[in-house]
């Protein structure tokens, strides 16, 4: 994870930079089916390659016990067009988007930042905790599920994994936390502006469509909201959207794409007071990001 986060800088930094290529996302929905499908692409400048990701999100499947995901990373060689690798693309996303929210809470969170929330159980939440106990020293973190023995079971493998203190959350805890995840395919907002205390950081990353949301319309008000890109976040940030559909904030309010803090053009975090919101729909950079980190690894192996 340390590793996957420093790739994060690079790509975050290329995707403000207009350094990288990354087309519009395709996206279907899938009729009778609750699905969609995802389709994304990416290369950025001098890359010895560049991907296509294709995804499979079935909101169906967790009822089921199955995977909320499923996905593929097609890394082709970008100087023949030869596909040399393919990536199972549900670790891929997970990883690369706990080390994006990594990132925003290494740049954004307080420094001395000992409590954290997470929102969700599935595969997204454990790199969110893996993430964000990567770049603060975390000594309790509170989970919050509609499932409590999920939460329960969450709460064990934190525990187990990571020597932290977790516990089932209750919204009158919220107010403790220094860092939140949400981490859900929710369609509307996982808590009330008046649970969250003073100076919290909150990565948003579980929607992805301009109908769903994590967040709820004061909290984007009254947070400094930083974006992976802005032009996606217009297309698809249900969570930024909705409150600017309805005329109570504004996409000029945003203050500034991560990739734009990274380059050191904007500050981070300048009070312990204020509240700063990620809000992340997932680019194909971040895939590329990663894919560059395990070709890395392979080719070294290999030599």
């Amino acid at each position: 994870m340390s590793e996957a986060i420093v790739e994060m800088k690079t790509a975050f930094a290329q995707l403000s930079n207009n350094e990288a290529i990354v087309p519009e996302r395709l996206s279907t929905d899938v009729p009778g089916k609750n699905a969609t499908s995802l389709v994304m692409s990416a290369y950025s400048m001098n890359n010895p390659y560049y991907i296509v990701k294709v995804v499979s999100v079935n909101f169906s499947n967790p009822s089921k016990g199955l995977p909320l995901i499923h996905s593929s990373v097609q890394v082709f060689d970008a100087s023949n067009g030869r596909a040399v690798a393919n990536l199972d693309g549900e670790s891929v996303t997970a990883i690369r988007t706990g080390a994006a929210s990594g990132l925003a809470t290494d740049m954004l969170a307080k420094e001395d930042a000992k409590v954290g929330a997470v929102f969700g159980t599935g595969v997204q939440a454990r790199s969110q905790v893996e993430a964000i106990t990567t770049v603060k020293n975390l000594e309790r973190i509170f989970v919050f599920s509609s499932a409590r023995d999920s939460a329960e079971l969450f709460c064990n493998f934190i525990s187990e994994n990571y020597d932290i203190e977790a516990n089932v959350g209750e919204n009158d805890q919220l107010k403790e936390a220094d860092v939140i995840c949400t981490a859900t395919p929710s369609e509307k907002p996982l808590f009330d502006h008046r649970d969250l205390g003073q100076g919290v950081h909150i990565n948003a990353v579980g929607s992805f469509k301009p109908h769903m949301r994590e967040i709820d319309t004061t909290t984007v008000i009254n947070s400094k909201v930083i974006v992976d890109k802005r032009e996606s976040c217009k297309r698809e940030a249900g969570d930024l959207i909705i409150p600017a559909e309805g005329g109570e904030w504004s996409f000029n309010m945003v203050y500034g794409e991560l990739g734009e803090i990274v380059l050191g053009g904007l500050p981070g975090r300048d009070t312990d007071d204020e509240i700063t919101l990620f809000k992340s729909v997932g680019n194909a950079i971040q895939d590329l990001a990663l894919a560059n980190l395990i070709m890395e690894k392979i080719n070294n192996d290999s030599n």
